[in-house]
Parts: structure tokens; sequence; C-alpha cells
């Protein structure tokens, strides 16, 4: 089974740069009520918040459900899902806390060990076992 990565990266760039052009207006909690007439209806900034984060969680179920119908279940959570799941939790908690500058070392040789360490030695020991198996 494959993955579109390049779909997941840009539904990822799509939430990070919404992310961003919110931060960058100066949103506050105060911002919430605003509104802007979208064809004859009002629509506050809360609602499009609300939007941003329920639309997702709905195209999540609707994965699921086209999943199931094409037989392509998944019998269990793949550890790349729980790659992606784990570093977009992480990620989260850095919204709001630049200044604080949290774990900011830590996270870079994270990022490093990433790309250094974590793929190249699974690819390296696949390439290994499979080449010992034959």
């Amino acid at each position: 089974m494959t993955t579109d990565w390049n779909l997941v990266r840009a539904m990822l760039n799509a939430a990070i740069d919404t992310c961003e052009r919110i931060e960058a207006t100066g949103f506050a909690p105060s911002d919430r009520e605003a509104t802007l007439d979208i064809r004859g209806q009002e629509v506050s900034v809360h609602d499009f918040l609300v939007s941003a984060w329920t639309l997702p969680e709905t195209i999540r179920y609707q994965i699921i459900r086209d999943r199931h119908d094409a037989g392509a279940d998944r019998p269990y959570v793949p550890e790349t899902a729980r790659i992606l799941v784990a570093m977009a939790g992480a990620g989260a908690e850095l919204i709001g806390g630049a200044e604080a500058r949290p774990a900011e070392a830590d996270i870079r040789r994270m990022i490093d060990w990433y790309r250094d360490d974590a793929a190249p030695g699974i690819e390296a020991a696949i390439a290994a076992g499979r080449d010992a198996a034959r």
C-alpha cells in the first residue's frame, strides 16, 4: 500500500499557512465576533475557526468510509501515521510560544535525527534485512 505524500504535505501546509496568516493578523479572542458578509450571510471569525478544525475531522471520517468502501481498511495504525500525529501534536504546542523558544535545541536535534539517523537508518536496515533474506 502506498501513500500520496504530496497530498498529505499539501494538507499540512494548508493548515500551517492558514494558522500563520491568522497569527499575522494579530488575532485576539475579541476578534472572534468580527463578521464578514458572504453571499448575504454574516459569517464570524469564530465560524471560520470552528470550520477550520472541524472540516479536517469531517474529511477524516470521509477518508475512513471511502477506504472501507474500497476494501482498503487499515487493520492497525501504521507507524508512519503515529509519527505524523505525534509531530503534529508537538508542533501544535509551539503555537504562541516563539518568544519562550521552548525546547528549541532539542527540536533542532530531533529534526536532524529524523533526517540524518532515523530515515537513513531505517532504509539501511530494511535493505540489509532484505539482502540477507535472499
